[in-house]
């Protein structure tokens, strides 16, 4: 009898452990959570990082064109990187206010395998047409010449900025473009955060809301963001540096600025892939998945983007640019394959893409 009771005790315990087991792995987040923590705690304050990033790039400008000294063309090279390092972090998120209005390409014309932005550039220096550079003007011109990359050219020719007859009209443009930045970032930031914008609309789905019906579909636009950005950055900023018959320039090179390009995409694309908390909608027996990821993420981050390709190569630990493009694209596969199925998410992304 008191073996019997003893069975029975047994049982009864591995019974409750065998649930609460079960209970733990059952738990997974809502929809509306993660989406909730993927808009707050990572694109709202990215993109008030641009914002805030943006707002003394006119005045820096404005500093060189009228001193031409040593510490305001340092100031202007700095305020300029910290542009373009922001930019990184948000370039992904290609819906909503970024698409809306050419905004992305206004900002950041890049990639431009066909010149387009030289060659306009080149044209409008050449005429010294001063209607371009009347306030609000250049947001009519060509979206090539609108943003960062123009302003890269400008502030880093062999003719520099300064309060000399020979910059005057040089001046003039790189301060109207900054300006323009400034204002398509300020943009975006308003956009999302006012009454009824795109933070609204992610966080307040339903029968009323034109763009999601359920926070099932601001999950899935977030993750169709994080496996963008994978894709761009495989595919645009590492694979050129593979595969150099592919004549792309990368980011920001003439700047020095393509390490802290990659930094930044790879630092927001994970700050978003935690947000997201996809491993947390695994099965109990996809250990291996988690595993993997953590993996990847780690080769991803090890890497500086870049490799033989700079002035100053990879320290010499650094994984080969080729794994680290093997494994963004297996962690593709991985978040569409794995995460997203049991997640129950449909992103309508072809993870296949990449070679």
């Amino acid at each position: 009898m008191m073996v019997q009771q003893t069975i029975r005790i047994t049982l009864s315990i591995l019974a409750l452990c065998a649930h609460a087991a079960g209970g733990v792995a059952a738990e997974r987040p809502t929809y509306a959570a993660v989406v909730q923590s993927a808009v707050e705690k990572h694109v709202i304050p990215r993109i008030d990082e641009l914002k805030a990033a943006a707002y003394p790039l006119p005045g820096a400008v404005g500093d060189l064109c009228r001193t031409g000294s040593a510490a305001a063309s340092e100031t202007l090279s700095s305020q300029f990187g910290k542009v373009v390092v922001a930019y990184a972090g948000v370039d992904f998120l290609r819906f909503g206010p970024m698409l809306e209005a050419g905004r992305r390409e206004r900002l950041s014309f890049w990639p431009d395998p066909r010149g387009f932005m030289n060659r306009q550039l080149r044209l409008i220096l050449l005429n010294k047409d001063q209607s371009i550079v009347q306030p609000g003007a250049i947001a009519k011109q060509s979206a090539a010449v609108q943003g960062l990359s123009a302003l890269e050219i400008l502030i880093n020719k062999d003719v520099p900025l300064g309060p000399g007859e020979a910059s005057q009209f040089r001046c003039a443009l790189a301060e109207t473009i900054a300006l323009n930045v400034a204002s398509v970032a300020g943009e975006i930031t308003d956009e999302w955060e006012k009454p009824g914008g795109w933070k609204d609309k992610m966080l307040q789905p339903g029968p009323n809301n034109d763009t999601y019906k359920d926070a099932s579909e601001c999950a899935s636009e977030l993750v169709k963001a994080l496996l963008v950005g994978l894709s761009l950055t495989a595919d645009l900023q590492l694979k050129p540096h593979i595969d150099p018959k592919l004549k792309l320039a990368p980011p920001y090179e003439k700047s020095g600025l393509q390490k802290a390009f990659y930094a930044a995409s790879i630092a927001s694309l994970r700050g978003l892939y935690d947000a997201l908390a996809l491993e947390d909608f695994l099965k109990p027996d996809k250990d291996w998945v988690k595993n993997w990821a953590g993996g990847a993420w780690r080769t991803i981050e090890a890497s500086d983007g870049v490799g033989g390709r700079s002035e100053k190569a990879q320290r010499a630990d650094a994984p080969p640019l080729r794994e680290v493009f093997d494994k963004m694209n297996g962690l593709r596969k991985l978040v569409v394959g794995e995460m997203t199925v049991d997640a129950g998410l449909t992103v309508g992304f072809n993870e296949l893409d990449g070679d």
